[in-house]
């Protein structure tokens, strides 16, 4: 069958068409730098991130992205408080130390906290009384043997001879203390005795095996999340600020319509310093 050349505009090339022949180079791979920023104030040490849709970007997804050196943005087709939820496990998936520990009091019973290490991954829970005062700390090994899931946490816990360190400690000082008593966990408590933060010692394992991992100063893996140009925009990225969020995206395929760019500086005259992609 002859070809009809007149329904053709103009020559198209495909894949097979085109071959990229290399040229002399002197680059080595070890040499390379992939680094970039996302916005300035943000370093990715790939250049990629992957998209705030509902079938691609959740936490375990933004976890990996930023392990290897990029960045995820948790979709926005969620409410306001479960995707600050999606945002704070990824914030507390591996840190330097934990800002913001997940704690007990002392009423909780083995049950609570079987519950909250199954949905957050983690060994060991910090107990603190109703002034944020540590008072103990529940672990696996605690929970080991308890028949009775009814228990009082306060029944339970470590709570004599309790192993801490103040506030500035390095990792390099941590890591020591940890392994002189042979311990996961190192509770940071203040001069007044209450609980500001959680040093792991699989936490330090993990900075030394990823160096390349996209961090915050802190040492907690970085993460984004995008919003869309709704009423709730300012209340919905409150909440991810306070969950602790790198960056907001206000997702749209229109980022020169006067809706976004109105929205755009709404967002930033609430919060001047907070790092926004648009579009």
């Amino acid at each position: 069958m002859p070809l009809e050349t007149d329904k053709f505009l103009f020559e198209a090339l495909t894949y097979d068409d085109v071959l990229l022949l290399p040229g002399y180079s002197e680059v080595l791979p070890r040499d390379t730098n992939t680094k970039t920023q996302l916005p300035r104030n943000i370093q990715l040490n790939i250049p990629l991130v992957s998209a705030a849709m509902d079938t691609v970007t959740e936490a375990k997804l933004a976890i990996a992205m930023a392990l290897e050196g990029g960045l995820g943005f948790i979709h926005k087709n969620m409410s306001k408080e479960a995707q600050a939820l999606q945002v704070r496990k990824v914030k507390r998936s591996q840190s330097g130390m934990i800002l913001d520990p997940i704690t007990l009091s002392v009423e909780k019973t083995a049950r609570d906290a079987e519950d909250i290490m199954r949905e957050n991954k983690i060994g060991g829970i910090p107990v603190t009384d109703d002034a944020g005062a540590l008072v103990g700390i529940v672990t696996n090994r605690d929970m080991r043997f308890i028949k009775d899931m009814s228990t009082a946490v306060r029944d339970i816990m470590t709570k004599e001879i309790l192993i801490t360190a103040h506030p500035g400690i390095s990792l390099d000082e941590a890591e020591g203390i940890l392994k002189e008593y042979k311990i996961e966990k190192l509770p940071i408590v203040n001069e007044n005795g209450k609980l500001s933060g959680l040093i792991t010692y699989k936490d330090i394992l993990k900075n030394r095996n990823r160096p390349n991992a996209c961090k915050d100063e802190f040492g907690r893996l970085r993460v984004g999340a995008a919003v869309g140009v709704t009423p709730d925009i300012v209340e919905r990225i409150e909440a991810l600020k306070a969950a602790g969020v790198d960056v907001i995206s206000i997702a749209t395929a229109h980022g020169h319509s006067k809706g976004v760019i109105a929205a755009a500086k709404a967002v930033k005259k609430a919060y001047p310093d907070l790092a926004l992609n648009v579009g």
